[in-house]
């Protein structure tokens, strides 16, 4: 593993393990599924956008996590 590789996965757990940033994401997402849960049917374009909020925020959260798995460091320094 290069340096490179080694300072993204250890940035990548610091912001996983920032409780401020944890929070943030999941306000977000909880908003964007809590205004799906309220939207008109019909009103589509926003359908779309906090669909889009919500799976942006996990897909942030899974990123990091794979940044950190190739270092293997979440499974224990084993590699598949």
């Amino acid at each position: 593993m290069t340096p490179e590789q080694e300072h993204r996965a250890e940035e990548a757990k610091n912001l996983l393990g920032n409780d401020l940033f944890a929070e943030a994401m999941t306000q977000v997402r909880t908003d964007a599924l809590v205004g799906l849960a309220a939207v008109e049917a019909d009103n589509i374009k926003e359908i779309l956008r906090l669909q889009a909020i919500a799976h942006c925020t996990l897909e942030v959260r899974m990123l990091l996590e794979a940044v950190i798995l190739q270092t293997g460091e979440q499974d224990g320094g084993m590699t598949a």
